[in-house]
């Protein structure tokens, strides 16, 4: 009896923690969610107007590889994202997708933002 006990005690402790052990992912995942769209909209809705106001200059390449740059150095969001443990691969591949393309086919990198490397 007493043997059968300590089974009982030891599944009910384990079904416990399983869900705070999912909860700790989701939150994870939130972060990063939440820290990439920190980073995501100030950032596009940058290189939409530089793409709209270079529209047909030819230093638009430029210019947009410019801001790029200092986007990535000076901006406070980023470095929140990094601290989270996101994915700074995914996260460079967006920005670099924007920059290279209209922006219509970058989303699948901004649904990965939160899976960490």
């Amino acid at each position: 009896m007493k043997y059968r006990a300590h089974i009982f005690t030891f599944f009910l402790a384990f079904a416990m923690l399983i869900p705070s052990l999912s909860s700790a992912k989701e939150n994870v995942d939130y972060t990063c969610y939440k820290r990439g769209v920190e980073i995501i909209y100030p950032y596009e809705n940058a290189i939409f107007k530089i793409k709209k106001i270079f529209n047909n200059h030819p230093d638009k390449k430029k210019e947009l590889v410019k801001f790029k740059q200092s986007f990535e150095k000076n901006f406070y969001g980023i470095p929140l994202y990094k601290e989270a443990g996101c994915s700074n691969a995914r996260l460079s591949e967006y920005l670099e997708c924007l920059i290279s393309t209209d922006g219509k086919n970058c989303k699948i990198y901004y649904t990965q933002m939160r899976i960490v490397d």
